[in-house]
């Protein structure tokens, strides 16, 4: 019997929408089975949806052709948050006790419940949680559940932003016709696949360069430190090229094409004006000032974090302006660190390999990693007529149909947020229900902000 249900993401960037459909077994490892990808022209912009319309009518084409591969009806989706208003804000609850009291994991969540709770204020809102460094009587401890203490003090990252992030992305899916399944946290989240436990550990920079922002997440003992977006990207980049006299489409590909920055950007300008006709030292000369300002944000806020001299891990870059040629030796050259590409943790997703190479997909396949609610529409019930010829009519007079018409079960499995419940067939054992699985104790906290229902 062909398998049903699937979970869906949706990352709505600056400069293309991506749909991703799959499938997640017991153990949480991702199967994609299709993909695609819509240009956003100009209604989102820095992250954020600008035109919830157009926004709309493209979802909603993204949609149709997710489920014109699969062959599949979709009823919700994941849809990831970012925009240029995001940044990390430190928080601290605490929890005074009577005396030295046995530590619990209630006393925990409410910690926890507290902080997801906080309203910075009136123009930002509470979009996460991330795991917090737990203190007892002033002492730093990695777990303090069983533990005796007077006094339990959690601290906090909160992503913060603007209101109108969320509440455009519900705009948008509910005029796609869709509803959301819930929203996940893109710029954090990214880490799940981009960066190991040894990356966390020792201490290291996500630098997360798109079309229309550049993330900044520093990470130090596992945990998130600091996070910070810059309203530059790619196609700023871009914009600078066209105001030498290119159009858009042609800006976008000498960029890609002949575009480099660093000491050696020059290295084949002769050959490449030869092959594109182009001024090719101006164009790298456009690139590499824009490129300079968006580093030194960057290296600005790393500093303004605190942990400029604890990240021996270095720099990991991911996004797709992160492909512009001769960044990672010019990012080396200016932070005196290693620096390498992010890909795709394998052992999660385990197909699409070009996607997972792909500097560019960490952020939308790692909204597959913690999307558990089934997404496929239910089939509607068959209304089936009754034959009401004159035999029929005898018929039913003495009892032998039952109504004028019968229901033709629902087919398929309903499922929640917490599990698939999945018709079997005959003979058949029902298969197990498919549960979350935690990646490590930096997301604590934050699966529940995940599911809409729980997200108000």
């Amino acid at each position: 019997m062909e398998q049903s249900g699937f979970i869906v993401g949706i990352d709505m960037g600056t400069s293309k929408i991506v749909g991703l459909l799959a499938r997640k077994n017991e153990q949480g490892v991702v199967t994609v089975l299709a993909s695609e990808t819509i240009s956003t022209d100009s209604c989102v912009r820095h992250g954020v949806v600008y035109n919830i319309d157009e926004a709309a009518g493209k979802v909603k084409r993204l949609v149709n052709l997710l489920e014109n591969k699969t062959g599949k009806k979709i009823a919700k989706a994941y849809f990831s948050v970012a925009g240029k208003s995001l940044e990390s804000l430190e928080h601290t609850e605490t929890l005074p006790l009577l005396s030295e009291t046995d530590i619990t994991v209630g006393m925990i969540d409410k910690l926890e419940s507290k902080a997801k709770a906080y309203q910075p204020d009136n123009f930002l809102t509470n979009y996460g949680v991330v795991a917090p460094q737990y203190f007892l009587d002033g002492e730093q401890v990695e777990d303090p559940n069983g533990r005796q203490a007077s006094l339990l003090e959690a601290k906090f990252q909160i992503i913060v932003g603007r209101p109108n992030i969320k509440n455009n992305i519900r705009a948008v899916a509910d005029k796609a016709g869709i509803d959301v399944a819930g929203f996940i946290l893109g710029p954090i989240t990214t880490s799940a696949l981009a960066l190991t436990n040894d990356d966390k550990m020792q201490g290291c920079a996500l630098i997360d360069f798109g079309a229309g922002t550049t993330n900044v997440s520093v990470y130090k003992d596992g945990l998130l430190k600091f996070f910070k977006v810059i309203p530059f990207g790619g196609r700023t980049v871009t914009k600078d090229i066209r105001a030498i006299g290119f159009i858009e489409a042609a800006a976008e590909d000498y960029k890609t094409r002949y575009g480099r920055v660093g000491k050696d950007r020059n290295k084949h300008a002769a050959e490449d004006r030869a092959d594109s006709g182009i001024d090719v030292k101006e164009l790298n000369k456009v690139i590499q000032l824009r490129v300079e300002e968006i580093v030194l944000n960057v290296l600005n806020q790393i500093e303004n974090s605190g942990y400029a001299d604890k990240i021996p891990g270095g720099l990991i870059i991911t996004g797709g302006a992160s492909l512009q040629t001769g960044l990672e030796n010019f990012l080396s050259e200016k932070f005196k660190l290693p620096v390498r590409k992010a890909s795709a943790n394998r052992v999660m997703i385990n197909n699409v390999s070009d996607l997972v190479q792909n500097p560019a997909y960490p952020h939308v396949l790692s909204i597959l990693l913690f999307a558990n609610s089934n997404c496929e529409k239910a089939e509607e019930p068959i209304e089936i007529a009754v034959d009401r010829s004159e035999d029929a009519v005898v018929a039913d007079q003495f009892g032998t149909n039952d109504s004028r018409t019968q229901s033709q079960p629902k087919t398929g499995y309903e499922a929640s947020a917490k599990q698939y419940v999945q018709q079997a067939a005959p003979g058949q054992p029902k298969p197990k229900a498919l549960k979350k699985k935690p990646f490590n104790r930096f997301f604590i906290g934050l699966s529940s902000l995940f599911d809409e229902h729980k997200e108000e």
